[in-house]
C-alpha cells in the first residue's frame, strides 16, 4: 500500500498585520498605515476599526487581535509606548503569541532608543530613524510573502463611518444602502465635533459676548432670540422631509447623490449648533438683575429639542449600523428617519412666569 501525503491547511487570519503604538506617535504610524492599506495589506489600526471597537470590551478585543487575529504584530517602540497601560496590554498579548510561534511574529520598530520590557536584545528590529516609511512598508510586504499564512478574503462589513478613512472607503466601495451609511456617518462626526459646545450648554456655561442691553432692549433681545430658536425647527424638519430624502438618497432603484447627502447632514447638525448658539448668546449677554432669570429661562427652552436631536442621531446611527448585516442575511431592512421636536411644557411655563415676574419688578 502506498502512503498518501496531505498538505496541512493554511492558517487564516482577519488581518495581515496589527499595529501597536502610543497615541503620541500617531503621525508616523498613520502614514505607515495609509501606505499599507494603499498596497492592499489588511491591517488592524485603531482609526480604521472605530466601528468595531465602539461599545466593545477593549481589553478582550485587543487581546484577541494581538494574540490571535493577525499574521504579524508590528510594535512601534518609544518612550511613550513603554509607559502606557494599553500598549503594555497589547504588547503582552503579542508576546504571548510569539512564545508559541516557530516563525517571527513580534516585529519591533524603534522610534527612539527606549528599551521595551520583555524584548531580548538579540531580537532583530528596524530603526524608524534610518528606515523611510516606504521602505518599512516594502519590508512588511516581503515578510508577508515569505512566510505561510493567509488573510481571510472576506471583506469586513462596512458600517456607519466614524473616521475620514472609513468615509473614503465607503464611497469607494458603495455597498447596498451606502447612501444611508454616509448620512449617518456625517451626522455622527459633525455632532461629535460639537461635544465640547454641548457640555458647555449642559452646564449652562457661556462666555461673555460683550453685548449689554437695558431692560427695554433686553425684551426685544429675548423676542428675537425666541424667533431665532423657533426658526430652527422648520429648517431642521426640511432636512428629513420626504422630498429632500428622495433628492439626496435617490428614488427606489436609483443611486443617491453623495454631495447632497453630505450637504443635508451637515446642515442638519449645523441647525443643532445654531440652537446651542442661541442659548449661549442669551447667557453671555449683559442684562440687569431683574432680567437675568427670564434670560436663563429662555435659554433653557433649547434643552428639550437639543436632546431630541441628539437622541435622533443616536437612534439613526444604531439602526444604520445593523443594516449591512441584515442585507448580508438576505433581509430587506426598513430604514426610518422620524424626528419629533417639541418645547418642554414645564420650561415654557417657567419662562412665561419669569417674564411676568420681571415685568412686575420693573413696574411694567
Amino acid at each position: 500500500m502506498g502512503a498518501s501525503m496531505t498538505t496541512p491547511p493554511v492558517e487564516t487570519f482577519d488581518f495581515d498585520v496589527a499595529l501597536s503604538y502610543a497615541g503620541e506617535d500617531r503621525k508616523y504610524v498613520q502614514a505607515v498605515a495609509a501606505l499599507l492599506r494603499e498596497g492592499g495589506v489588511r491591517i488592524f489600526y485603531d482609526e480604521y476599526a472605530a466601528a468595531e471597537l465602539w461599545g466593545s470590551d477593549l481589553y478582550t478585543i485587543l487581546d484577541e487581535v494581538y494574540r490571535k487575529r493577525a499574521r504579524f504584530a508590528i510594535v512601534f517602540v518609544s518612550r511613550h509606548y513603554v509607559s502606557k497601560p494599553w500598549t503594555r496590554h497589547e504588547r503582552m498579548s503579542a508576546q504571548a503569541r510569539a512564545l508559541n510561534e516557530v516563525s517571527p511574529y513580534f516585529l519591533p520598530v524603534k522610534l527612539d532608543d527606549s528599551e521595551l520590557p520583555g524584548l531580548r536584545p538579540t531580537i532583530g528590529y528596524l530603526d524608524a530613524r534610518r528606515t523611510p516609511q516606504e521602505h518599512l512598508v516594502d519590508l512588511i510586504k516581503q515578510k508577508l510573502s515569505a512566510l505561510p499564512g493567509a488573510t481571510n478574503p472576506e471583506s469586513p462589513v462596512l458600517r456607519v463611518p466614524r473616521t475620514p478613512d472609513q468615509h473614503r472607503e465607503l464611497l469607494a466601495q458603495r455597498p447596498p444602502a451606502w447612501e444611508f451609511l454616509l448620512w449617518g456617518g456625517v451626522l455622527w462626526r459633525r455632532r461629535h465635533a460639537l461635544e465640547e459646545k454641548w457640555r458647555d450648554h449642559e452646564l449652562a456655561y457661556a462666555s461673555r459676548t460683550g453685548l449689554h442691553y437695558d431692560n427695554h432692549q433686553a425684551v426685544t433681545f429675548l423676542q428675537n432670540s425666541l424667533s431665532d430658536l423657533s426658526a430652527c425647527s422648520p429648517n431642521l424638519l426640511k432636512m428629513v422631509s420626504l422630498e429632500v430624502q428622495e433628492r439626496a438618497f435617490g428614488a427606489p432603484g436609483e443611486s443617491g447623490n453623495a454631495e447632497l447627502i453630505e450637504h443635508i447632514a451637515t446642515r442638519f447638525v449645523g441647525i443643532y449648533e445654531q440652537m446651542m448658539d442661541v442659548a449661549s448668546t442669551l447667557r453671555g449677554a449683559g442684562v440687569s438683575e431683574e432680567m437675568r432669570d427670564v434670560v436663563e429661562a429662555t435659554a433653557q427652552l433649547a434643552d428639550c429639542p437639543l436632546r431630541q436631536i441628539r437622541d435622533f442621531i443616536d437612534q439613526v446611527v444604531a439602526e444604520l449600523d445593523a443594516v449591512p448585516e441584515k442585507i448580508a442575511r438576505g433581509e430587506a431592512p426598513r430604514i426610518t428617519m422620524e424626528l419629533v421636536l417639541s418645547i418642554d411644557s414645564e420650561a415654557l411655563r417657567n419662562q412665561s412666569k419669569k417674564m411676568k415676574q420681571a415685568k412686575r419688578r420693573l413696574g411694567w
